[in-house]
């Protein structure tokens, strides 16, 4: 059985609020639970009109209360934003309210542009350090006391699942180097996956830090665009609203929000090569189609998991798109039995 699991940005659409998406993501998170998908991990944007999703621990929480079986992560916690001992008694506290479901996935992106940066005093360069400092402070069992090193709290809790997360051979290097799991963002930049994935294998030291005991091997996942219809034509359309968001977004330098069905419209000529390349990356057709391409991909870099991100016009058909990939993995069948 394949792991399929869902990276959650928490689109927002035109005529609708960041708080609307927000909710929409908590209803996706049970749906996604009730249907087998293996993770569920919230992305972290900032400043941004088209994701609300700029706190990945507080839904975590939420998420956590309102489910019982899937785990929940982050994709991901930027290490220039958090002190090494915030994050660790962040990633503590949530181990502690849902024991054995917690995925704390690390990136290091500045999750907008500079004016981003600058208003969150992110230290970006010290990425690396605040990784291994990081490391340090989960993986002590002590308990806190008034004399010696600060330990993070809460104690007593089980050691959370680990993930390096990344679009370049650098992050694969950081993965490999401490034995930690890693999921590559192909949705973000699809690039340099190959490469990335090689010197993750390559530079791999086992390590304990990726899921709580000794992990003897490389974990990989791979997170890629999916969008599912009834048919190619269907998918084709649902895809219209994500593709003329990139074109206002990366193409016009726009920050706006995701159309809606009110205002999704046909690609303007000039644009669609870009949409054409965009469209060489992601997996977009009947659920069988998609089923298939997401078994390919994944025996062609030889990861262990997948993940998928989804953003169509509306809160309601991108559920559906999700609820046709598991009927087309058969990932519903694995909950039941």
């Amino acid at each position: 059985m394949m792991r399929v699991s869902i990276v959650d940005q928490s689109p927002v659409h035109d005529g609708e609020s960041a708080a609307d998406a927000l909710r929409h993501t908590l209803d996706l998170v049970t749906l996604a639970e009730s249907l087998g998908y293996h993770r569920y991990w919230f992305a972290q944007h900032h400043g941004s009109a088209a994701f609300a999703s700029a706190s990945p621990e507080v839904l975590m929480a939420a998420a956590a209360q309102v489910t019982s079986r899937i785990r929940i992560g982050s994709g991901g916690f930027l290490l220039g934003e958090y002190p090494p001992l915030r994050l660790a008694e962040i990633a503590r506290t949530l181990e502690a309210v849902a024991p054995g479901r917690i995925d704390i996935g690390l990136g290091r992106a500045p999750g907008g542009d500079g004016r981003v940066v600058r208003a969150l005093q992110s230290q970006m360069q010290d990425a690396e350090t605040r990784l291994d400092e990081f490391l340090a402070f989960v993986n002590d069992d002590r308990v806190p006391t008034r004399a010696g090193e600060v330990v993070a709290v809460p104690d007593g809790v089980t050691r959370p699942e680990i993930w390096m997360l990344g679009t370049s051979p650098g992050s694969g290097v950081m993965a490999g180097r401490r034995g930690l799991p890693y999921a590559f963002g192909s949705f973000i930049d699809p690039t340099h996956i190959q490469e990335a994935l090689t010197m993750y294998h390559t530079e791999f030291v086992p390590g304990e830090f990726g899921s709580g005991t000794k992990s003897s091997k490389p974990r990989t996942m791979l997170a890629v665009v999916a969008i599912c219809g009834r048919t190619d034509e269907e998918a084709n359309q649902l895809a219209r609203a994500s593709e003329q968001w990139f074109v206002e977004s990366f193409i016009k330098g726009n920050d706006v929000r995701f159309p809606s069905a009110d205002t999704v419209r046909a690609i303007e000529a000039p644009f669609a090569p870009y949409v054409a390349m965009r469209r060489a990356t992601t997996f977009v057709g009947s659920a069988e189609r998609v089923a298939d391409e997401l078994a390919a991909v994944r025996q062609r870099y030889a990861v262990d998991e997948l993940a998928v991100v989804t953003i169509t016009h509306d809160a309601a058909t991108r559920m559906v798109s999700y609820e046709r990939l598991a009927e087309a993995l058969s990932l519903t069948s694995a909950v039941i039995s």
